[in-house]
């Protein structure tokens, strides 16, 4: 081989190794959020249930070391919804709802992946992607949905979330929608109970981040 040959892959191992290494400290380094969640917008009523605010768990909010958290309970005449909605702007703060159910004594029935068309007022044209999980304790059943969300999508996926968050815009971070419910009247029916939750919620949790991206456009 060419010694300029030899001297362009070597400088282009170096250039690899330095980006890699540059990846890493990055996603190492503690990151200030660069935005400010308005949770505070969602919406008192969706779907016919009545939202009432709930106090912020303080040992739960410090352990996700989050940025940002809302939670509300929605009651209605077919049962009850809850929603919670976390921001993080590391990727040291996504945690996974299928990892937290079982640390919290439930057993996970099922597990499956779930998405829900966009709904005409979503900042992004793709379906919200999430997961579906029934879950059981002391013979209660829970059904539970959550998506996580990052600038440009969705996804179901942890270790995908985790990746678009740290390789991301430097202090965009990441939102997880977590949905709670009873199977009532039937299963069939919370499942859809909580897809339209997951639809009318979403445009809601990631605003921020197109609102900002809008007003430095304009």
């Amino acid at each position: 081989m060419p010694p300029v040959t030899r001297r362009y892959l070597a400088a282009l191992v170096v250039i690899v190794v330095a980006a890699g290494a540059v990846h890493a400290l990055r996603a190492l380094s503690i990151t200030a959020p660069a935005y400010q969640p308005n949770f505070q917008a969602l919406p008192r009523q969706i779907a016919g249930h009545d939202g009432e605010e709930l106090e912020v768990n303080e040992s739960i909010f410090g352990f996700l070391g989050a940025d940002a958290m809302i939670e509300r309970l929605y009651t209605g005449p077919d049962g009850w919804v809850s929603v919670t909605l976390i921001y993080g702007a590391h990727w040291r703060n996504v945690h996974s709802p299928a990892g937290c159910y079982p640390a919290q004594g439930w057993l996970i029935i099922t597990d499956d992946p779930i998405e829900v068309a966009a709904p005409d007022n979503s900042p992004t044209p793709a379906p919200v992607e999430g997961r579906l999980l029934r879950v059981m304790k002391n013979e209660q059943q829970r059904l539970a949905m959550f998506s996580f969300c990052h600038p440009g999508g969705t996804t179901s996926d942890w270790t995908k979330q985790g990746w678009k968050v740290a390789t991301g815009p430097r202090g965009a971070g990441g939102v997880i929608i977590i949905l709670n419910t009873e199977p009532i009247p039937t299963r069939s029916a919370a499942q859809q109970r909580l897809k339209q939750f997951l639809a009318e919620v979403y445009p809601y949790a990631v605003s921020f981040w197109y609102q900002e991206s809008d007003a430095a456009a304009g």
